[in-house]
């Protein structure tokens, strides 16, 4: 598929584009920033401005600036848009080994030290449809039998309320339970059609309320806790509004109490409110004295050890290493391995520590998108996506990614935007041209598909003959798609689709 050339360039005209859909949704973005801390500026115009149109449409507001006045005097249509606006994409046991590190080390932590007369208060703050929470609960109950509805109590608060009532009913499908270990759903779920109900053993053990993390102060039902999970939340909010955040957390939390914040967020949020720690070659935050005696480090000095592959430390210690006590960090192409290898929690800390320090920015800024992109995190990986793009307006990655991540939401006119600007920027990159050839199929836009399947069984073919890797024109993403299996789908839709050439299942490479 080859696009024709135009007097402008696509990232040219994108960018002008982009800048008077910003100019609209100026007044939208300062409201929503200001009541709701989210954060819609460098990618995110385009998701704002539909949900914008969506909610002016069914208010019935005869313009934007009628609508913008309802939204601004309204609270529920203020909140009927945020929940539209809010991202829910989460599931049971996230990032596991923070779920481990709360039952093998700190909750037994806190048992000893307190009186079990008074229930451990952990909540989960933006827990939107629930899972984090009752993730806890069973990990609570697998540890601690029916004592732990005695020595625990859970909550959860967002600040979406239709995701809340989700929560409420118990009521999942299986993707939700895509990451439970072996044996959860039997043992926690009934199964309803296709349905998996929490049992209600479970279900009753969290409360939930609806919150605001930037409302002025926190009901008393939201104040002393022991242990808050903030996690896959922060990455939302710019780094004023994060410390503003992470100040209310702290409001919200007893002395010597943990904050666990996802590992892919943890130093972004390292504002010197609290103390980071690192225990089990994990990270998290104490408000008080750190655990076992472990000594705070000047902020200067933090610079967090790369745990090695395998390793089975268990000790406590300060972020604060010493530099000749630290392992070396891992390269970028040793970072670049670790994703190619789907071992995501091991590159993400490295990777937010070159971020920090503004190291290979846009290379940094791709391969965390990638991780984003297959944790279904599509709105951070369009957004690290678009960051790159500032950077280098031609980037056939940036362009990938930004069409993978349209393409898993099923916005098939965003997917086909991005994949059509990567081929234009890399004519050589078949997997574009294989995605829009998937898209078209799927669109029943038959002779667009035929042809588009047809330039990349010709582009892997002509490669293979000369046995040399296929050229992609991408040069930071380790994109999983096989050459010779993709050239197989294409002989085979090409077949489907009538191509007479294909139907014999004898395919001419001219």
């Amino acid at each position: 598929m080859t696009l024709a050339p135009t007097s402008q360039s696509l990232p040219t005209m994108t960018n002008a584009l982009t800048n008077a859909l910003t100019d609209e949704m100026m007044p939208f973005m300062a409201l929503i920033k200001t009541r709701a801390g989210l954060m819609f500026e460098g990618g995110g115009e385009h998701t704002l401005a539909m949900a914008v149109r969506r909610q002016h449409r069914d208010a019935g507001t005869a313009t934007l600036a009628e609508y913008y006045s309802r939204l601004y005097c309204d609270a529920g249509e203020f909140k009927a848009l945020v929940n539209l606006l809010t991202v829910n994409e989460t599931y049971f046991f996230r990032e596991p080994d923070q779920i481990s590190l709360l039952t093998e080390h700190l909750l037994p932590r806190l048992l000893a030290e307190r009186n079990t007369a008074t229930p451990i208060r952990i909540l989960s703050a933006g827990c939107s449809s629930g899972e984090e929470p009752y993730s806890l609960a069973m990990a609570l109950q697998e540890s601690y039998g029916e004592s732990a509805t005695r020595l625990f109590s859970l909550s959860g608060a967002d600040i979406d309320g239709a995701m809340l009532a989700k929560a409420r009913s118990g009521r999942y499908s299986a993707f939700s339970l895509r990451g439970a270990p072996d044996g959860i759903g039997t043992r926690y779920f009934d199964q309803r059609d296709k349905t998996h109900v929490l049992k209600d053993s479970i279900r009753r053990r969290v409360t939930f309320h609806e919150f605001n993390l930037l409302a002025a102060v926190a009901p008393p039902s939201l104040r002393e806790f022991d242990i808050i999970f903030f996690r896959n939340v922060s990455i939302y909010f710019d780094a004023p509004t994060r410390l503003l955040i992470q100040h209310k957390l702290s409001a919200m939390m007893k002395p010597d109490s943990y904050l666990m914040i996802g590992t892919a967020e943890t130093l972004a949020n390292d504002f010197g409110v609290l103390q980071l720690v690192e225990e089990a070659q994990l990270y998290y935050f104490v408000k008080g004295k750190p655990p076992l005696a472990a000594e705070p480090k000047r902020k200067s000095e933090a610079s967090p050890e790369v745990a090695s592959p395998g390793s089975n430390t268990k000790s406590t210690t300060s972020v604060g290493l010493k530099p000749d006590l630290r392992k070396p960090a891992p390269t970028f192409d040793q970072l670049r391995e670790l994703v190619r290898q789907k071992r995501f929690d091991e590159a993400l800390a490295p990777l937010d520590s070159l971020l920090a320090a503004n190291a290979l920015t846009t290379e940094v800024l791709l391969l965390k998108g990638y991780i984003c992109l297959h944790r279904q995190d599509y709105l951070a990986a369009s957004e690290l996506a678009q960051r790159a793009l500032a950077v280098a307006e031609w980037s056939t990655d940036a362009f990938l990614l930004l069409g993978l991540s349209a393409k898993w939401r099923a916005d098939v006119a965003e997917a086909t935007r991005w994949f059509k600007q990567a081929v234009y920027a890399s004519h050589e990159c078949w997997p574009a041209h294989f995605y829009l050839a998937e898209l078209c199929r799927a669109s029943n836009e038959q002779a667009q598909a035929q042809r588009a399947y047809r330039v990349v069984w010709q582009m892997l073919t002509s490669e293979m003959t000369q046995a040399r890797p296929p050229e992609t024109g991408i040069k930071v993403i380790p994109l999983d798609l096989p050459a010779s299996e993709v050239r197989f789908l294409c002989e085979h839709q090409l077949a489907r689709l009538g191509d007479v050439r294909f139907s014999v299942g004898v395919a001419d490479p001219r």
